[in-house]
Parts: structure tokens; sequence; C-alpha cells
């Protein structure tokens, strides 16, 4: 029976109000050889004191302070403190599902052998409304030659790399696999999920994939690390940067050149909605410089023509910033 230590990583940033739902939907697994390692991120609202209220609680976890450096860091400094076999991550405002881990445990013996990288689903929450949404973060139709949640995958096997991949929270990590590939979180930007992610995917050997929904996301919660992008609106930029040159790195540039693009356009034009008024005009243009540079580098204009919401790209290739703020700003009421 193989029964794996847990590290589960949450990082802490002015959470106090949902804190606990979080700590309690953790320290009361169903499976028990966990370590909980809570960074707090320069809290200034009585999150600390939350935390070392639970830390009293439960010997299992473990609370570190550090001045506001963002979510990334954060991670970061609780992989350093990991111990255990495999890493997990729970954001402070979500909770999870008390049999998570059990399941997880429970299905490495079934395989009886240790994997890179276990997935499962989660759903969003609407913290205004009370309401769960039923929007998965994947569909197990986004996986090729899956068979069960036994069928070890590679990334290769995804039909959709770059959509619907970007989540940590929906993963566990190999903490040895983490470890010798050296794979971290870029720190100072948002929207760090995405390089590491993608990284992780690239270098695993073995994934698992389990459809079931284990994770509730919060949505729209005041305050939150995941609201707070206008200042970093930009930083959308960089990350798509990141992904690009880990794809590279690993010599498969040439297969996911076009997946790659799409991924980009999609990616900036989704970010514009946080965008304010004043940096439009700078933002549109970094976005219509990038994707004609990338266009007209190796792409076969054919081939772009037949991707999806290729139309989206047309219009900022096409448009002056004025009249693809109309549309924009049409589309963003309609999707709302």
């Amino acid at each position: 029976m193989i029964e794996p230590k847990i590290s589960v990583i949450v990082p802490v940033y002015n959470s106090r109000k949902y804190l606990r739902k979080c700590l309690d939907s953790i320290r009361l697994q169903t499976y028990g050889n966990l370590e909980i390692i809570c960074i707090d991120d320069g809290s200034d609202d009585g999150s600390v004191e939350i935390l070392e209220e639970y830390k009293g609680l439960d010997s299992r976890i473990s609370v570190y302070t550090q001045e506001r450096a963002g979510a990334a860091c954060a991670r970061n400094a609780g992989m350093e403190h990991a111990s255990g076999d495999y890493i997990a991550f729970v954001d402070a405002d979500d909770w999870i599902l008390l049999n998570l881990y059990q399941t997880f445990v429970d299905d490495l013996n079934k395989l009886n052998r240790d994997i890179d990288i276990y997935v499962f689903n989660g759903c969003a929450y609407m913290a205004q409304g009370n309401d769960i949404f039923p929007i998965n973060y994947f569909e197990i139709s986004d996986w090729n030659k899956h068979e069960s949640k036994y069928t070890i995958h590679v990334f290769d096997d995804c039909q959709k790399p770059f959509t619907r991949n970007f989540a940590v929270m929906n993963k566990i990590y190999r903490r040895e696999f983490l470890k010798s590939k050296n794979i971290k979180f870029p720190p100072g930007l948002k929207y760090e999920d995405m390089p590491f992610c993608i990284e992780s995917f690239l270098a695993a050997s073995s994934i698992i994939i389990n459809d079931e929904i284990f994770y509730r996301y919060r949505q729209n919660v005041e305050g939150s690390a995941s609201v707070e992008v206008v200042p970093k609106v930009f930083d959308i930029f960089k990350v798509v940067d990141l992904v690009e040159q880990h794809v590279m790195s690993y010599g498969l540039y040439e297969d996911y050149k076009y997946a790659l693009f799409q991924y980009k356009y999609n990616s900036f034009f989704k970010n514009y909605a946080h965008c304010p008024i004043n940096l439009r005009e700078s933002y549109f243009n970094e976005m219509k410089f990038r994707l004609l540079s990338a266009e007209t580098q190796d792409l076969d204009s054919r081939v772009v023509a037949q991707l999806r919401n290729y139309d989206i790209f047309k219009l900022i290739k096409n448009s002056p910033r004025r009249e693809f703020d109309k549309f924009f700003d049409k589309f963003s009421h309609q999707a709302n």
C-alpha cells in the first residue's frame, strides 16, 4: 500500500473571509498524511491570526510570512519548505472536496507506480451569488487516447494544448519531478500559472487525468489576488513569451506553432478586458505588433485562417483601435 506524504501549499493574501473554509477543507481530508504549508504574502486583514490559530489546532500546519511579493513567490517559497512526495496547491479563497487526496492515493495504488502529474477537475463558484457554475476546468475529450483515469498520458495527447490547462490548483505534482526539472513560478508576474503548467506538462512522462470535480474556484472575490490585474495587465505579453520559450526549449515549436499563435490572440484579446481606458492604446498597439510579427515570421496564412477564433486576429489586424473597442465592448457586454 502506497501512502505518500502530500505537501499542500496555500498562498495567503488578505483572505480572512474565506480562509477558515479553505483550511478546514484541507485538514479534514479523509487522507491524513499531509503537511499544510501556509505562506502569508503580506496580509494586513487578520489572515495571519487565523493561520496561527489553525497552526495551534493542527500540528500538520506550518505558517511562514513574507513581505508582499505575489502568488508566484509565495508558491515558490512553499515548494522550498515542502518535504512531501507530492505537492498540491490550494488558493486561500477556494476549497476542495474532502475525499480529493484519498482518491489520488487510491488511484496511485491502483496504478502501483509513481506519476509526474495528476490532473483532476474543478468548477467555478460565484461568491456573491452562492452559485456553482457548471463550467469545468477541462473536458475529458480534450485528451486523445483516453480510455480510463488510469491511462498514462503525455502532453502530446492533449488536443487543446493551450486552452484549459493553465491552473495549478487542479493538479498534484511529484515533488522530485519538479525539483529535477527546476520548475518554478516566474516571480513578479501575473498569470504565473501559465508557464509553470506548460513547462511541467512538456517535461512530464506520466500524466493521469481524472475528470471528477474536486476543486471549487471562487470567482470575483473582492480584494483577491486573482482579480488585482489592472496594474499588471501588460504581464500577459511576458508570460506568453515564457510559454513559447518553454515550447522551443523542448524542440517542439514546429509541432505547436499554430496552436501557440491561436493561444496568443485569444490570450491578448481576453486580457484586454482588464486594460484601463488610458492604457488601451498602448496595449492595443503592442498586441497588434506582436501578432503581426508572429504571423509574418514563419506561419502559412492559409493555415492561420483555419484556426478557431481567427476572426479575433483578423479584427485586431485590420481595425483601428477605436473600432476594435466598439466590437470588444459589445462582445464583453453580450458575454456577461
